[in-house]
């Protein structure tokens, strides 16, 4: 595979760090592991969302709207502002071909044709501390690869709501 792991089967994500499959898949690939009912699929990772970020210049997007002063400090109505700029930089931007071809492989090996869920799993999402469910954005039912992409995209986008921000 890639020297970078894009991919991670959830049957997998166990022996992987909480940090590259966040925490509801390494949650339910212990409970997989433990013999429970859970229906199969994959990770995308951090190293993938990562890499997209980078390779699209969203570092620079993020580091611009919210630089412009510091978080405490913009009222309520400059961050919604900013987190909808980021959110729609994350949604014109592109998959790198090397993480999409990847997640049609994994899609043809783990749902063929069938509707999947695309949900968020980041490291910490759900910690002692915070929880941050219904936080990030879920999509139930995309069929294929470009759906699929769709999804990926506006989960990750997600992560810089407002809400989230805040």
């Amino acid at each position: 595979g890639s020297p970078h792991r894009w991919i991670v089967p959830l049957s997998e994500a166990a022996d992987c760090p909480e940090d590259l499959v966040g925490g509801k898949a390494a949650k339910l690939a212990r409970l997989m592991r433990a013999g429970f009912t859970v229906p199969g699929g994959f990770c995308i990772t951090t190293a993938a969302y990562e890499h997209f970020v980078t390779a699209n210049g969203l570092t620079a997007c993020i580091a611009m709207e919210l630089g412009r002063k510091s978080l405490e400090g913009m009222r309520w109505e400059e961050l919604w502002d900013a987190a909808l700029r980021i959110r729609g930089e994350f949604l014109r931007a592109e998959v790198p071909r090397a993480i999409s071809a990847e997640i049609r492989q994994a899609l043809a090996e783990h749902a063929g044709d069938d509707a999947v869920a695309v949900r968020s799993s980041a490291p910490g999402e759900d910690s002692g501390r915070m929880s941050f469910a219904g936080l990030h954005e879920s999509v139930v039912g995309p069929k294929g690869v470009s759906a699929v992409l769709d999804a990926v995209q506006t989960v990750w986008s997600s992560l810089w709501s407002d809400a989230a921000l805040l």
